[in-house]
């Protein structure tokens, strides 16, 4: 089962292309609160103002105490969550892609991919008890909805026709509905049950153990989520080379000239692209327009 931390390992992997940065391992067991890590090898980059990942979690270092090979440090850095960690639970010191990073990268291109100039969403249903009566009726479970796909009456256990005359409110007042979404009907309809389908957005995730599933997407998003999240993790990097103050990268503007971060997205959008447009058009043939009136 894929879950959002084989996604992130992906992202990174790739990203990296191969580059192995620094890592080390902490001697023993820390809580969340505790601000002295041991470290099980030679300190090597681990200095004064660095920082290094510890699972989801960055530290920074305020100080080292290099013969006992302790650090002093500030927990949950960066807006990351304090956790505790196991003893041999390896850390990477001042990471490229820190992992937490990754993540809501991951979550940023679901929210976009929900976008209907995207055309993805997940398909969702509710079953409402309809009395009969009443021309509009509360979507009491339903949190949120990008727009009704079908909505049919259970006439019996085998037989469900289609409910034509119907439409969607949206915003209405949560004192006399509670979701602030309800059916109205144009058309009367028995008493009984009616099951509504509906195009939702997908839902983030909300740890690295968050399984693929559970946002509403398909395996078959897996590898577009991977790509959304470089693109926007790349994004950002030619930013500081346009600092004015002196700068520690050693590499020349001959070597890796201005431009050629953006230039490397370029293949990567244009696959993200096409991905995205086939996934629309996988949606569209498994879940046909539908004409209600």
């Amino acid at each position: 089962m894929t879950t959002a931390g084989n996604l992130v390992d992906r992202v990174v992997q790739q990203l990296l292309a191969g580059t192995v940065e620094e890592r080390n391992k902490i001697a023993s067991s820390v809580n969340a609160s505790v601000t002295s890590v041991p470290i099980t090898y030679s300190l090597g980059s681990l200095a004064e103002q660095t920082v290094f990942e510890i699972e989801s979690e960055m530290l920074y270092v305020w100080d080292v105490d290099t013969a006992n090979k302790t650090l002093t440090v500030e927990r949950g850095f960066g807006g990351t969550t304090a956790a505790s960690h196991s003893s041999g639970t390896v850390l990477t010191v001042n990471p490229k892609f820190p992992r937490w990073q990754v993540l809501n990268a991951l979550n940023d291109e679901l929210a976009d991919l929900s976008s209907p100039m995207n055309g993805l969403f997940q398909m969702k249903s509710v079953d409402v008890s309809y009395n009969g009566s009443d021309r509009m009726v509360d979507l009491a479970s339903v949190t949120s909805m990008i727009d009704l796909y079908d909505v049919r009456w259970r006439f019996e256990s085998d037989d469900y026709p289609v409910v034509r005359n119907v439409r969607l409110a949206r915003n209405l007042p949560t004192t006399d509905f509670s979701s602030g979404f309800a059916l109205i009907f144009d058309q009367g309809i028995q008493s009984g049950t009616v099951r509504v389908w509906y195009k939702d957005k997908y839902t983030p995730f909300t740890t690295e153990a968050s399984t693929l599933s559970s946002t509403g997407a398909t395996t078959e998003l897996a590898d577009l989520l991977v790509l959304g999240a470089q693109i926007r993790l790349l994004a950002g990097r030619e930013v500081k080379r346009n600092f004015i103050e002196s700068q520690g990268d050693t590499r020349r503007a001959e070597e890796v000239p201005a431009g050629a971060m953006n230039a490397s997205v370029t293949n990567l959008l244009r696959l993200r692209r096409d991905r995205i447009n086939a996934e629309a058009a996988r949606l569209a043939r498994q879940y046909p327009l539908r004409i209600r009136k």
